[in-house]
């Protein structure tokens, strides 16, 4: 029984029965048991690891990183519509591994959402934080990023959409962590800058 309490979360139990009902497209009381069943087997037998969703909301933060993500998206949409436009050679594509600094799952899995939603960035890998290094790992596919200085923009970016995001939401001891490990690896003098067009 303490398992079942310890690998059951009453929220996602009722979402996977609510996408089961919305499968089948019909409310009855089949479908509903049948559902409730299936998300009981699923939640017990594979269950999710568990996420700390301590965070502290910022609202005018928010606001800021919204208008930023927005900023974001049309200058790399225009980049992007130029690089497939453009007479000449394709440009040329990289994979750059990123080291994050949060240390938290959800800031990691944050980070990677807003870098996927940007035109020209794709993550293949997501490396959770460990317990040894307490940092996690992003794998980004970019575009036009054919040489190391274009590689470095990348990396920088994607740092940058991480401290956005820690500075939004995480809690004052979170950020207080996050900051340290900045500092110790150097990246803690990183600041925004006007970024050029790489192609």
């Amino acid at each position: 029984m303490r398992l079942l309490r310890e690998r059951v979360s009453l929220p996602v139990l009722l979402w996977l029965v609510v996408l089961w009902l919305l499968l089948w497209g019909d409310v009855s009381w089949a479908n509903v048991l049948s559902g409730l069943a299936l998300a009981l087997l699923v939640t017990v037998v594979l269950p999710m690891p568990r996420v700390d969703l301590a965070v502290r909301v910022r609202p005018l933060r928010i606001a800021r990183l919204l208008a930023r993500f927005a900023v974001d998206l049309v200058r790399a949409s225009a980049q992007v519509a130029w690089l497939a436009c453009r007479p000449g050679r394709q440009p040329r594509n990289s994979v750059v591994r990123v080291p994050l600094h949060s240390g938290s799952d959800l800031f990691v899995a944050m980070t990677a959402e807003v870098v996927s939603l940007v035109p020209g960035s794709l993550i293949l890998e997501i490396g959770a934080p460990s317990a040894r290094e307490g940092q996690g790992v992003l794998y980004v596919h970019a575009l036009g990023a054919g040489d190391e200085r274009a590689r470095e923009r990348t990396r920088r970016e994607v740092l940058l959409t991480e401290r956005r995001i820690v500075r939004t939401f995480a809690t004052t001891a979170a950020l207080a962590a996050y900051e340290q490990r900045c500092r110790a690896d150097g990246t803690a003098a990183l600041r925004e800058r006007t970024r050029r067009n790489p192609a």
